[in-house]
């Protein structure tokens, strides 16, 4: 099953929605890729052009567009797990689910919403002393990411577009740290990285 929010499928919102194959995803590729969706046709078909060096007849350029079309390889790649999305969500869904019963609760968790299907690309959990909590796993031998350590209004590329202060932003992202969860990861391996966090602040 998809993730959903209301049993209404992701994606499905707005005039389009946009997918990433990225590797450590859900659904991935071994390289980069992605996928946009749409209802309207001639937001496809514009689409579609872009991806095309803006073009749909060969040599012939109605927008100004990129070459940005995945490849045969990546394709039947994807083609082959897109069996196995399902699986790949329901195991995913389980491991969030041993982190959600067995983390102490000095740890900020995701909230799960009633209505919302969630198929845990990452799990992020907060706390204030992030770092040291990283620094921790890391000396036992699990790994753990930072998704994302510099905030939006930070960025060099939006500093002529965000003006103010942001502390909600800034507060997520000095906290913020994402735990192993892949359908490479077994129950007992989740059990060992909530066993170490635990021993945390004891």
């Amino acid at each position: 099953m998809a993730p959903n929010i209301k049993k209404k499928k992701t994606g499905g919102f707005g005039d389009a929605g946009a997918f990433s194959f990225y590797p450590t995803k859900n659904l991935g590729c071994l390289g980069d890729g992605g996928a946009i969706v749409c209802q309207d046709d001639q937001l496809a078909h514009k689409l579609r052009s872009l991806r095309n060096y803006g073009s749909t007849v060969r040599y012939n350029n109605e927008y100004v567009g990129v070459n940005s079309r995945l490849d045969e390889i990546q394709a039947t790649i994807l083609r082959i797990k897109l069996k196995k999305l399902t699986q790949f969500n329901q195991h995913k869904r389980e491991l969030a689910s041993i982190y959600l019963k067995e983390l102490h609760d000095q740890f900020i968790k995701p909230i799960v919403e009633k209505d919302c299907f969630d198929v845990y690309h990452i799990f992020n959990i907060r706390h204030k002393k992030r770092d040291l909590l990283k620094e921790l796993l890391l000396n036992n031998g699990v790994k753990s990411d930072i998704h994302y350590p510099t905030p939006p209004h930070r960025q060099k590329a939006m500093l002529s577009h965000l003006t103010g202060d942001y502390p909600i932003s800034e507060e997520i992202h000095q906290t913020t740290l994402s735990l192993p969860i892949s359908i490479g990861h077994s129950s007992d391996e989740i059990g060992k990285v909530i066993e170490v966090l635990n021993r945390f602040g004891k």
